[in-house]
């Protein structure tokens, strides 16, 4: 208690003459369309009303698509929503080339010189050097394991693809489904493995994928889903109907002993009363190369700031705060959200997801960003139904691969190659 008076105190000292020490306490919007945010952020800025006099009016929609159509059709104007939730990576990329947010790099370093945050996570959120979105969620993309089918079979937590190979098969010889994964129920999962497998290979091919520099039926990207195709053949997934009405079920029954995912999954296990460390466990999945080995995929929900808001330099000062030790600590602990800041109590995160940052921290791993916003959407949104044809039918590789390269083709010509 003493220690969050302390810093309570430095803050409000800090902003003798900022803009929100003036007068009266000033209240900015924070647009939204996830109603579970909701508490988090009301109690955020209760908090920041406290400390810097800037508290927050949540703003909830209840439909992403009417969401977005509010928030791009007031962006261009002095209308615009101070704050709002987003999408990073490329779906965040037309607002920033049409110079509609803040820019937050400044921020960024702040809590990245006080050891808030690792250097290496800037990057996911801007572009060039710059960064335009700040971290409200931060996920790695884990493989989950059910520790009671492992302790059944005598496996360890592989750290080389070898190992892991020889876990898929000692799994499957037993009739349990090394890997789970639907891309009937879930469109967008068909993109999980292509990623994943790119990266364990040759991340700086992936990139050079996601930029259009390299075709997608590039004989290298042929050969990395070869491989993938090798384990679709030999059984290693689940099939369309093996899943029940959720995800959880047929990993916590056993049904599959494996689940490649966001660490955001660790939140709907804990729900389904399985516990971390006790029912699973996660581990990055080992590289098929040394620089596979380094790599891990980021997913992330920014928090922009309008340019053209009134409210601007308000907002940059909240921004401030949110990034803060208390504000990351006070939003974990009120939202269900994992707060990415180091510094936060690690009681507010599973202890798998302490470790998992400190080693991104220490610099045991590169990230890079996941596919669904690591490339142009409208590649993304038509490559994923190819992919998914390819997960039902491996038979198709060279078809889907042709058909991703005409559609980036496609775009990047149309786009001037960005």
């Amino acid at each position: 208690m003493y220690k969050i008076i302390l810093v309570a105190l430095s803050f409000a000292l800090a902003l003798a003459g900022s803009v929100a020490a003036q007068d009266e306490p000033i209240e900015i919007d924070w647009a939204n369309d996830a109603a579970w945010h909701e508490a988090g952020q009301d109690a955020l800025g209760e908090a920041s009303l406290d400390v810097t006099g800037i508290g927050v009016n949540s703003v909830m929609f209840a439909s992403t698509d009417s969401y977005q159509a509010a928030v791009r059709g007031a962006l261009p104007s002095d209308d615009a929503f101070p704050l709002f939730d987003w999408w990073f990576g490329y779906r965040m990329k037309d607002l920033v080339d049409a110079g509609l947010l803040a820019d937050v790099t400044d921020i960024w370093q702040t809590h990245i010189d006080n050891g808030g945050f690792p250097a290496s996570m800037m990057g996911s959120f801007g572009f060039e050097g710059r960064a335009y979105g700040l971290p409200k969620m931060i996920n790695y993309w884990v493989v989950f394991y059910n520790a009671h089918v492992f302790a059944e079979h005598g496996l360890e937590v592989p750290t080389t693809w070898d190992e892991l190979m020889a876990v898929a098969e000692t799994l499957s010889s037993n009739g349990v489904t090394p890997f789970g994964l639907d891309v009937v129920a879930c469109r967008w999962c068909s993109f999980i493995w292509f990623e994943e497998m790119m990266v364990r290979v040759d991340p700086a091919l992936y990139q050079s994928v996601m930029a259009g520099e390299t075709a997608y039926n590039d004989p290298q990207v042929v050969a990395i889903m070869e491989q993938w195709r090798d384990l679709l053949d030999a059984g290693y997934f689940s099939q369309p109907g093996d899943f029940a009405e959720n995800w959880e079920e047929p990993f916590v029954n056993g049904s599959f002993g494996m689940y490649l995912i966001g660490d955001w999954w660790t939140a709907s296990l804990e729900r389904a009363g399985f516990i971390a460390g006790e029912d699973y466990g996660v581990f990055v999945m080992p590289g098929i190369t040394e620089a596979g080995n380094r790599s891990l995929v980021i997913e992330g929900r920014p928090v922009l700031i309008a340019e053209n808001s009134p409210q601007r330099d308000v907002a940059l000062e909240f921004a401030d705060f949110f990034m803060s030790v208390e504000g990351q600590t006070i939003f974990a602990e009120t939202s269900d959200i994992n707060s990415p800041n180091l510094l936060a109590p690690e009681e507010t995160r599973p202890g798998h997801l302490v470790d998992l940052a400190n080693a991104v921290a220490n610099g045991e791993y590169e990230l890079y960003t996941r596919y669904w916003e690591a490339t142009p959407p409208p590649i993304v949104e038509q490559v994923v139904d190819l992919l998914g044809q390819f997960v039902l039918d491996p038979a198709a590789l060279q078809t889907v691969l042709d058909g991703a390269e005409q559609i980036a083709e496609d775009y990047w010509a149309s786009a001037g190659g960005e």
